[in-house]
């Protein structure tokens, strides 16, 4: 199940800017004629991050220049405005700012709330769980001491934070007691001021509890929420301020979410019946409605009725005009190609092929440029902090050396300045030190970045020849099929048709390659519920990897009896990883043999299967770096450089590793380890 990220964030957002409003609302009936101009810049500024937050960030500098607006709450504004970009490294910036000096706590309250709130949302997003868990778990601990309504309402929102990251790390039974303790406190804040508004706060929470738990798969969990989550949205769209869109909007996205709950509890009659509701709804027949409707296809594994719905889905992605990335390749046009040859639809499927391989260049050509955008404004950033502190750094030498000149003046001036040169000296000797060590650390940085680039460019240049040479074989096959009049006789038929099938087939693979490096950096561990034996997995291994078809290499495949067992793991996951490093063996061995052996491992409980080469081998001294991604010892093979990172990324989260045999000199040879459970 994928994420919900952007969706995640935008509720919260949503949430936040409700509750701030609220507070300011019950604040009291009068208010002064500052607070009335105050009130009034927040709502312009309000106004221009929601329509313009490029030229509201200018809004924002020349308010704070005129001193209408605080430094702190400029960088709650700024954070805002990148947020809305979609900067989100540039607004982490800015909401760690607004929260450096408490300032922002003392004054507004509510304010440092929502900026906490934001600033998990950011954390948990980019991966930083830990981070995220950090900040709410601060902000919690000072609303223990706001026993009004929007105590209440912050204390289950950061109640809410902690336990979406909490879900994220695999926590689930805390988790589970953070979602609870929310819930429960929004469910008695609605009994006791059954408002819209507090209506509104408790169905969304409930909402967003139950796409926690389907984003990381938790079926079963999910489920005994959905009774929870139909009397609060029930309880919402009965109060009379609730409108029709919002009530059709909640219904028909809490449908889909039960149907895909019932489906993969193995319910299919109730699934069906919530997938029918859902399609009755008029929030169906949206633009968010069709994407939720398509994802609920994808994950029923429905790919007939996909392929048929993707083309109304794809227009309405398409006019959002989502930039392109390797986030949009996977959420959005892998369904859609998945949809097309699951169904058999070949001709679909190319054309969206051919589009995934020319976005390529986008991608990285937006993605450059958007990381360069974020990182030019990071760096004038920190040099404006910079400027000041040496500012105040200067000031406070000015008064500091005032005060000894004095103590000089009327005690031992000779000495005392003696010492304060000696003090000098040996104060500047360090700081010219503390630069030299900065100067060769922003040395070593930089040649790492450009290290970096180069790897990502012959990365993209490879991937663009990979796609490029199936591609401009089916084309021709195409042209061929296509001409007026060709005859062609069976066995040539069946010829390009098996080439076809081929070509098609390592298009795919290599798109799932790619998809697959998204998730090289994930801790998430992979859930180990398939009873298989090893020989079961080395064997479906080398039917994935067609080694055993290979004409320039011998394959042989060995096992001790000991290692022949049941263990528990990921089938699927086990066999790819597997796969991986068989495809590595043949690519590498241009004639010889590769070998697979099967062993058990005692000591430490596992199960090893040892893959053996007789290819070009692999220097000791880069056997660590050849599982980073983009990396290829030997330029003259094709290939991405992604296989081998991918495998141990898979091996890791399955519990098992994977590593290169230092003391094997006639090729390679590589240990996959899977722990020896059942």
């Amino acid at each position: 199940m994928k994420p919900r990220k952007l969706y995640y964030a935008t509720i919260c957002c949503l949430l936040g800017l409700f509750a701030i409003q609220t507070a300011c609302t019950n604040g009291g009936t009068q208010v002064s004629d500052n607070q009335e101009a105050v009130e009034e810049e927040d709502s312009i500024v309000d106004q221009a991050i929601i329509d313009n937050p490029e030229y509201a960030l200018l809004l924002i500098d020349s308010l704070e220049d005129k001193q209408v607006i605080t430094e702190h709450k400029a960088n709650y504004y700024r954070g805002q405005a990148h947020f809305k970009l979609g900067q989100d490294l540039t607004a982490e910036l800015y909401y760690k700012r607004a929260l450096t000096d408490d300032e922002i706590y003392r004054e507004h309250p509510s304010l440092y709330y929502f900026v906490c709130d934001q600033l998990s949302t950011i954390l948990t997003n980019k991966g930083d769980q830990d981070g995220a868990i950090t900040i709410a778990t601060e902000a919690y601990a000072r609303i223990q001491e706001d026993t009004t309504q929007m105590g209440h309402y912050w204390t289950a929102t950061l109640l809410h934070d902690i336990g979406y990251s909490q879900m994220q790390l695999g926590r689930h039974e805390e988790a589970e007691k953070s979602f609870t303790q929310a819930w429960n406190t929004l469910k008695h804040l609605a009994s006791e001021n059954p408002s819209y508004d507090n209506l509104y706060a408790w169905a969304r929470i409930t909402y967003n509890i139950i796409d926690a738990y389907t984003s990381t798969e938790q079926f079963q969990q999910a489920e005994s929420w959905l009774g929870q989550g139909e009397e609060a949205i029930n309880k919402m769209i009965s109060s009379p301020e609730c409108s029709a869109k919002t009530a059709e909007e909640f219904i028909g996205g809490f449908s889909t979410h039960k149907a895909l709950v019932y489906i993969k509890t193995g319910k299919r009659a109730e699934a069906e019946k919530a997938y029918q509701h859902f399609l009755s709804t008029n929030y169906s027949k949206t633009s968010n409605g069709l994407i939720e409707h398509s994802e609920y296809l994808e994950q029923a594994e429905r790919w007939e009725e996909l392929a048929k719905l993707t083309p109304k889905v794809d227009s309405v992605v398409q006019s959002w005009e989502i930039p392109l990335s390797l986030y949009y390749l996977k959420t959005y046009m892998k369904p859609y190609l998945m949809g097309y040859l699951k169904s058999g639809r070949k001709e679909e499927a190319l054309k969206m092929a051919e589009r995934m391989a020319l976005a390529i260049d986008s991608v990285d050509s937006y993605e450059r440029h958007h990381n360069a955008a974020e990182l030019a404004i990071m760096y004038e950033t920190q040099e404006k902090e910079k400027q000041i502190a040496e500012q105040q750094s200067q000031l406070q030498s000015q008064r500091y050396l005032s005060f000894l000149i004095a103590v000089v003046i009327i005690l031992v001036s000779l000495i005392i300045i003696g010492y304060l040169r000696l003090r000098s000296a040996a104060s500047l000797a360090a700081k010219n030190r503390e630069l030299k060590q900065k100067n060769d650390e922003l040395t070593l940085a930089n040649k790492r970045a450009e290290e970096s680039s180069r790897m990502k460019t012959d990365f993209i240049q490879q991937i663009s020849h990979e796609i490029r040479t199936p591609l401009n074989i089916l084309s021709g096959f195409t042209q061929v099929l296509t001409t007026s009049g060709m005859e062609l006789k069976e066995a040539e038929k069946a010829d390009i048709n098996q080439r076809i099938n081929e070509n098609t087939h390592r298009i795919t693979e290599l798109v799932n390659k790619m998809l697959e490096l998204s998730d090289i950096h994930s801790k998430t561990v992979i859930e180990r519920s398939d009873l298989v034996s090893s020989v079961q997995i080395a064997a479906q291994a080398t039917e994935e990897s067609d080694i055993h078809q290979a004409t320039h290499i011998t394959f042989h495949l060995e096992y001790d009896e000991k290692a022949d067992k049941t263990i528990r793991t990921n089938f699927m996951s086990a066999t790819r990883a597997l796969a991986l490093l068989l495809n590595n063996a043949a690519k590498f061995t241009k004639e010889g043999s590769v070998e697979l052996r099967i062993e058990r491992d005692k000591a430490a409980s596992s199960i090893v299967f040892s893959v053996t080469d007789t290819g070009i081998g692999v220097p000791p001294y880069e056997a660590e770096r050849i599982f980073q991604e983009f990396t290829q010892l030997d330029q003259y093979y094709d290939g991405t450089g992604i296989g081998l990172t991918v495998a141990r990324s898979i091996a890791r989260r399955l519990g098992g590793d994977i590593r290169l045999d230092p003391t094997y000199n006639n090729g390679a040879r590589f240990l996959f380890s899977l722990p020896d459970e059942q």
